[in-house]
């Protein structure tokens, strides 16, 4: 096929979450931000739709107006029906005024890709995750996509297999860290206090609940531990509830959410072990960024994550939505840490793999396809 350079696409974007009103802007999440903000540069035209929903706690801190980017939405309704109602009809004239439509999925605006193809549009699907991936309307959606992006190898094979042609491609990791930032001389020194690292969006079905009543017990049992948690979400008001409720402030710190590149990183370095009882996932980006700087990894093994992640390998497995899994991870690690050491080793060897330099960002893979004619 002939490339053919084409200035001003205007690109809809559709993330699967809300756009948060903040003073005279709307936010996103920033890794989202960046990305658009890639594509806006290598010449496109960026249009964000979404519900706009007022969060106290929020992760969102990337500022679209600001950046130069169109903003369109409504206003999130009580009634839900109603509400999902109105966010179909007003995109209509939105679809039919672009020239690419690209949803992040698996997204309350699925069906968005429908009207897409009712209306001629080509429209592009990035899989980040793995709630209702397989249902027929999804195997159709991905068969009529012009491309679709996942973050993981078993995402993109498994719709490859769905499709029957080469239209699905894994993206390069949307961190903001590269195969240069990799630690490959860490030293271990483990102090009387074990440190356990939690990074993420705090929610519910990040496992956090269990997280917390699993660090509980642990201090019942005299471990000498601390536990950082560094993130937001709509779930921190019931956290901090919970861990008044078991009188764990000593033993639990709530840092909130943290954009800047460097202190994310020392986080990663300063702590003993990264621990993720997530429910579903795609592929998070907290583990390739534990496995560049040598952070022994505890993690479940939902979604994408047993396609690079492996047991007794290059991390230490629990079950999700498990107490008693969470606390006998945590401490094989106390007590075979020279193993946990090991397994980030080979983690390591894991990601440098990932992070070739050779590949293109998402933002660059995904204008390339949209320069085809």
């Amino acid at each position: 096929m002939d490339f053919i350079a084409i200035t001003n696409m205007k690109i809809l974007l559709l993330d699967n979450s809300s756009l948060t009103p903040v003073n005279d802007d709307y936010c996103i999440d920033a890794k989202t931000g960046i990305f658009a903000k890639e594509l806006q540069s290598l010449g496109n035209e960026i249009t964000m739709y979404g519900q706009k929903v007022i969060a106290e706690n929020t992760s969102h801190t990337y500022q679209l107006l600001k950046n130069r980017m169109k903003v369109v939405g409504l206003k999130r309704k009580k009634n839900k029906l109603l509400n999902y109602i109105l966010l179909y009809l007003r995109i209509i004239p939105l679809i039919i005024k672009q020239n690419f439509v690209y949803i992040f999925y698996p997204s309350s605006y699925k069906f968005v890709a429908m009207l897409c193809w009712i209306f001629r549009k080509k429209y592009g699907i990035y899989i980040r995750g793995e709630q209702g991936i397989k249902d027929k309307s999804s195997h159709w959606i991905y068969k009529n996509a012009f491309v679709v992006f996942t973050v993981t190898d078993g995402f993109t094979n498994f719709v490859s297999n769905v499709t029957g042609k080469h239209n699905a491609y894994t993206i390069r990791p949307m961190i903001p860290f590269t195969d240069r930032d990799v630690v490959t001389n860490r030293e271990y020194r483990k102090g009387d206090i074990f440190k356990i690292l939690y990074l993420g969006r705090v929610e519910a079905d990040k496992g956090m609940v269990e997280l917390i009543q699993a660090a509980s017990k642990l201090r019942e049992k005299e471990y000498n531990y601390e536990l950082t948690i560094v993130g937001n979400g709509g779930f921190m008001p019931d956290i901090r509830a919970l861990i008044r409720e078991l009188n764990l402030d000593e033993s639990v710190r709530l840092i909130g959410g943290v954009d800047d590149s460097d202190r994310i990183a020392e986080y990663y370095k300063t702590s003993d072990v990264y621990i993720l009882p997530t429910y579903h996932e795609g592929f998070p980006r907290t583990l390739y960024e534990a496995m560049i700087f040598g952070t022994p990894i505890i993690t479940t093994f939902v979604g994408g994550i047993p396609g690079i992640m492996k047991d007794g390998y290059n991390c230490k497995e629990i079950k999700p939505k498990s107490v008693d899994s969470i606390i006998e991870g945590l401490k094989f690690a106390l007590m075979h840490y020279n193993l946990m050491i090991e397994y980030s080793k080979n983690a390591t060897n894991t990601v440098f793999s990932i992070l070739d330099p050779q590949r293109p960002s998402h933002a660059e893979h995904l204008n390339k396809f949209l320069k085809i004619s």
